[in-house]
């Protein structure tokens, strides 16, 4: 782990205490929490998740939310308090099995033309999380929507996500996912965090975008974590319809492609 004040992360939380206790049980394990300037932003859980977090790890500073504003605002609430090198931005849902970090902040160490940067992302039961790596496209999006029940729709989707490529050494990408990345902090700032108009859904895509016009994105896959990862648009219509919103958002902003 790099040195006192070089790396800060945050957390969004939303009523997610059995992940968040994996999480930060994951995080005493494999990294030193007394050099990670660590937040996190809760949106108002009546779950406990706050007081859990108040009353274990009181070196995590809590930002308690009025109302639930989201993934990219609540992210963006710790813009006045870093004062890091780098920024992690952390999913919930994640959970380390090693110092995922030093390796990713010694790759940005060494490589200061790069913005942003992402591990191997695996499922529980250890395969690759095939997640995407290409800018959204309305073809891929379609394709998602169907891949279960045709061969093109398969096609697409495994060109979306790069799966018949094999990612051994560091590789440049088109977008990281905002379950887990991190950025150069100075890049966060200079970008004003996410655009707060993505309520959920395609902010990593947009960040990504205006991350990449101050340097490259790439994936690490030298290091790991785990994601829980849930499809939440495939099985629920509010999940749905949120996604369709913010996917009109993102194509009126980039153009339609």
């Amino acid at each position: 782990m790099s040195g006192n004040g070089k790396a800060s992360a945050s957390i969004v939380t939303f009523n997610n205490l059995a992940h968040v206790t994996e999480l930060l049980g994951s995080m005493r394990r494999c990294l030193d929490l007394q050099k990670l300037d660590v937040f996190m932003s809760d949106n108002a859980s009546s779950d406990g998740t706050v007081e859990f977090v108040e009353e274990r790890y009181p070196q995590i500073r809590v930002l308690r939310n009025p109302r639930n504003l989201g993934f990219g605002a609540a992210h963006n609430q710790v813009l006045p308090l870093l004062h890091s090198q780098y920024h992690v931005l952390i999913n919930p849902d994640i959970v380390f099995v090693e110092d995922a970090l030093a390796p990713l902040f010694a790759y940005l160490d060494d490589h200061p033309d790069v913005a942003m940067v992402t591990p191997c992302i695996r499922n529980p039961d250890g395969s690759v999380q095939e997640l995407p790596r290409l800018r959204p496209r309305l073809k891929y999006l379609l394709a998602r929507r169907f891949e279960g029940h045709f061969a093109w729709a398969r096609h697409l989707c495994r060109e979306y996500v790069r799966a018949d490529e094999r990612f051994e050494e560091p590789t440049d990408i088109e977008t990281c996912t905002g379950s887990f990345c991190v950025i150069r902090t100075e890049v966060f700032e200079r970008i004003g965090g996410f655009d707060e108009r993505f309520f959920l859904y395609f902010e990593d895509n947009d960040l990504s975008e205006r991350a990449s016009e101050y340097g490259r994105l790439v994936l690490c896959p030298q290091t790991q974590v785990i994601h829980h990862y849930q499809r939440a648009a495939m099985v629920s219509r509010r999940a749905l319809a949120s996604q369709i919103r913010s996917m009109v958002r993102y194509f009126n902003k980039y153009g339609w492609r």
